[in-house]
């Protein structure tokens, strides 16, 4: 394996040894070894190349061209982000569904009321959360959060 180009590879697609060792399911010693000239092969190799877009071919220094019978690059990842979310009380949540419902059309079918609840429910609640008072204990039965009116939701125009 030319150790230069596995080197030049992992740099110019901003992979660290333990990533690409975590790609390819190995220890970060085994690339660490690879880079260094300690070992001069392995048995993941294809691994490696799929994962750096190149062929075993140019790994190995049998070819000049890295792109050359390479893979297609993998689609992006799908970029994932966790939130908290802090429903409001229970009352609260039927006073707005209630609100929700009201402004059903009478002859939508099933169907239909349940795409509208879902087209209307972040408007309802960020409605809701705007009639909450700032620092009240959600889920506790306060008398400000359990009081809430029932509002108008307005959806936005198309």
């Amino acid at each position: 394996m030319n150790r230069e180009r596995l080197r030049d590879l992992m740099e110019q697609r901003g992979l660290s040894q333990s990533e690409l060792a975590r790609r390819v399911g190995v220890a970060q010693a085994t690339i660490y070894k690879l880079i260094s000239g300690a070992s001069y092969g392995t048995k993941h190799l294809h691994v490696i190349a799929r994962e750096l877009g190149t062929t075993p071919a140019y790994l190995a220094g049998e070819i000049d061209d890295p792109d050359v019978g390479a893979p297609p690059p993998p689609p992006p990842r799908p970029a994932r982000i966790m939130l908290e979310v802090v429903l409001p009380p229970e009352n609260a949540l039927a006073k707005m569904f209630e609100a929700l419902l009201r402004m059903m059309p009478d002859d939508a079918d099933l169907d239909e009321r349940a795409l509208l609840l879902a087209r209307r429910l972040p408007i309802g609640l960020s409605q809701l959360r705007d009639l909450i008072p700032a620092g009240s204990a959600v889920g506790t039965s306060e008398p400000a959060a359990a009081e809430v009116p029932p509002t108008p939701v307005h959806e936005p125009q198309s």
